[in-house]
């Protein structure tokens, strides 16, 4: 099986008797007529849960090719498309059986992997939930349309059966939903989420109301911009490269990059293409942090558990999938909360440095589209300023949230807006409406 495993990789597996060409009638599969033989390139992993997919293969004489599966209890072709039956190695059979022109072609195989498909779960927030009323209704769902399976993690504090939540007493409650699979879906990363269960909700703390221009926000919020590649010595200066813009209005901010690895004012010889692109937005009355001690002025998150904002991203790079990894998204945002907490960071020759906690999330449309992240969630410490012992929940309550960041996870490298000769591969990133935490 080894053995077949690493042939499936080649561009084309042809069945052929062990036998001299002039032993086994010629290079088609039968005598007479013009010889013809197939291309069949590797299909790559498929996915269970999947619609049937287009198999593809072409022959010399331009005849159609016929598909067969000899792994039937793995997969099965249905006009000419894939169906995933189980998880295992599938084996698909090219062939054509020629007509009065051409001689049959030597049939071609490919062997591929069959895999469970991924599965994310969506976990709104029921927000602040006043004690002694009756709780909202936990409404986590799957992709998968798997049911979800509720846990409460601290039950001084909430219960749940199924989806209902009982709220016990005041305080932080967390609760993770969960999915474990099935035969054609992986277990889904369990999501949680801390909401305060009190006597009066907290107030809604505003970061940004809108943009008053493409360097400020309403709130004189400084607004800032960066990326690069290694087409253009990984820092953008070219404004055909990258570009801001506001809605007249002040309703939205978006930040282009666009890598144009054929542009002769950036010459680059490398052969492959890298990366990144965002902007970061300062809290209101704030454009820089202090260089020599604890930044004092920013949002204090008190029992406030989340954050709401709304974004969009050009269609191209919401397209892009990760080529190995179906759960993973090229066009993730990492959102990063820069804290006023300071240090000198000994590993930078003293460098001033504030503590930042980081989130990464997954858009669902390109189109602009609200979002709200659970504060639990930044558990990702984008920068410890070379301090150890670090907790997150006590980094929000002590130190105001001084900037945010929003950049592309994966930057487009892989799905250019333009033609193949002159390509441009853009990643669009863009803030609509207001930044709350609530």
């Amino acid at each position: 099986m080894r053995q077949a495993t690493m042939l499936s990789k080649a561009s084309t597996v042809v069945v052929a008797c062990s036998a001299l060409l002039s032993g086994c009638g010629g290079g088609g599969g039968s005598s007479g007529g013009t010889t013809q033989s197939i291309d069949f390139p590797y299909p790559g992993t498929r996915y269970l849960a999947t619609a049937a997919a287009p198999l593809s293969a072409t022959t010399t004489s331009g005849l159609p090719v016929t598909f067969s599966s000899n792994t039937p209890s793995t997969c099965t072709v249905s006009d000419g498309n894939l169906v995933p039956v189980a998880v295992g190695e599938c084996s698909i059979t090219a062939t054509q059986d020629g007509n009065a022109e051409f001689a049959s072609a030597l049939p071609a195989q490919q062997l591929f992997k069959i895999l469970p498909h991924a599965q994310a779960i969506t976990f709104p927030s029921p927000g602040f939930q006043a004690f002694g009323e009756t709780p909202a209704t936990l409404a986590a769902s799957s992709d998968s349309g798997l049911e979800i399976t509720y846990v409460s993690s601290t039950p001084d504090v909430c219960t749940v059966n199924g989806p209902a939540l009982t709220l016990v007493s005041r305080g932080q409650c967390t609760i993770t939903a969960s999915q474990p699979g099935n035969g054609s879906y992986t277990p889904a990363v369990p999501a949680s989420v801390t909401f305060t269960v009190g006597d009066a909700p907290p107030p809604v703390l505003t970061f940004a109301s809108g943009y008053a221009s493409t360097s400020a926000t309403v709130e004189g919020g400084g607004i800032g911009t960066f990326a690069g590649s290694n087409k253009d010595g990984w820092w953008c200066s070219d404004p055909n490269w990258c570009s801001s813009s506001s809605a007249s209005d002040g309703s939205s901010f978006t930040f282009t990059y666009s890598i144009q690895p054929s542009d002769p004012k950036h010459p680059n010889t490398d052969n492959w293409m890298g990366g990144y692109a965002g902007f970061s937005v300062f809290a209101p009355g704030v454009t820089g942090f202090d260089t020599a001690a604890d930044t004092t002025t920013g949002i204090q998150i008190d029992k406030q558990s989340t954050v709401r904002f709304q974004l969009a991203e050009n269609a191209a790079w919401f397209g892009t999938a990760a080529p190995t990894d179906s759960a993973k998204h090229n066009a993730d945002v990492k959102v990063t909360l820069i804290l006023g907490h300071f240090a000198l960071k000994a590993s930078d020759n003293n460098k001033p440095c504030n503590v930042a906690l980081q989130a990464v999330m997954t858009p669902t449309t390109a189109n602009l589209q609200g979002y709200e992240l659970n504060l639990s969630a930044f558990t990702g410490q984008a920068e410890t300023c070379g301090l150890s012992g670090l907790d997150p929940v006590h980094e929000l309550a002590t130190y105001p949230i001084v900037q945010m960041k929003f950049e592309a996870a994966t930057a487009n490298t892989s799905a250019s807006e333009t033609t193949p000769t002159d390509p441009s591969y853009t990643t669009a990133i863009t803030l609509g409406g207001a930044i709350t935490f609530q």
